[in-house]
């Protein structure tokens, strides 16, 4: 596994942050409260009210999952790239090793152990985890799971979503694509590709995206909500 030996590579957080509770987000630096997430832009445009009423119905099943899942992909993110200790989460051990049958992660650890053993962890660096981000052009905020540097010296960005055995893929493009533009916006880096981490029982799958096709499919999503939903 590709492992860093300086701490200097992990980007620095913007002045944002995010109430759980709501999952809205407010600038640090200025009075300044978003008034929609990424994902509440694509869930007006993009979900129907059968869909709504499922998630809804089953929050309490894939919620828990989910919030495992990406804190268990944090935590392995923080430790193995050696993340400096002010970006770890609030008494989260820095010392202790992911264990995907532990106490912490266990009820999840048909979800988890497959994705902490992707061969991709060892083929890219990671430079940031749970990266809080916004565009006050378009006024909305939102949360990037991973934002990866590879090989060939370009970067991307990784979102994690957990499936039932049976659960159903869909297009993550939009969502992608807007963690691409604010990340380009405020890091200023060549971002060539993004990926869905599509963890399940006893199985992850990861599917590639181009930057263009996710930058392009925010901009159709974005522009429907502005139709819609911010008509003055």
């Amino acid at each position: 596994m590709l492992t860093l030996t300086s701490t200097s590579a992990w980007l620095q957080p913007l002045p944002i942050e995010r109430d759980d509770s709501t999952w809205t987000y407010r600038l640090t630096d200025r009075h300044h409260w978003f008034p929609v997430s990424i994902t509440g832009v694509i869930t007006k445009v993009c979900k129907n009210e059968d869909a709504l009423g499922w998630i809804e119905a089953w929050r309490d099943v894939w919620e828990p999952r989910g919030n495992t899942c990406h804190a268990a992909l944090q935590h392995f993110a923080l430790l193995n790239w050696q993340a400096p200790a002010h970006l770890w989460p609030q008494g989260l051990d820095a010392s202790r090793p992911v264990d995907p049958r532990g106490e912490l992660y266990g009820a999840y650890g048909d979800w988890i152990e497959p994705l902490l053993a992707e061969p991709l962890w060892a083929c890219v660096q990671v430079v940031a985890a749970e990266l809080m981000l916004y565009d006050l052009e378009r006024n909305v905020a939102g949360t990037l799971d991973l934002l990866l540097r590879f090989p060939d010296g370009s970067y991307g960005i990784a979102d994690l979503k957990s499936l039932s055995d049976k659960g159903r893929k869909y297009d993550t493009r939009p969502q992608l694509g807007a963690g691409i533009v604010m990340a380009e916006h405020h890091y200023r880096l060549p971002i060539s590709r993004a990926l869905t981490i599509w963890a399940a029982p006893g199985q992850c799958e990861i599917k590639t995206h181009t930057a263009a096709e996710c930058r392009r499919r925010w901009g159709e999503v974005f522009a429907a909500y502005l139709r819609e939903w911010r008509p003055f």
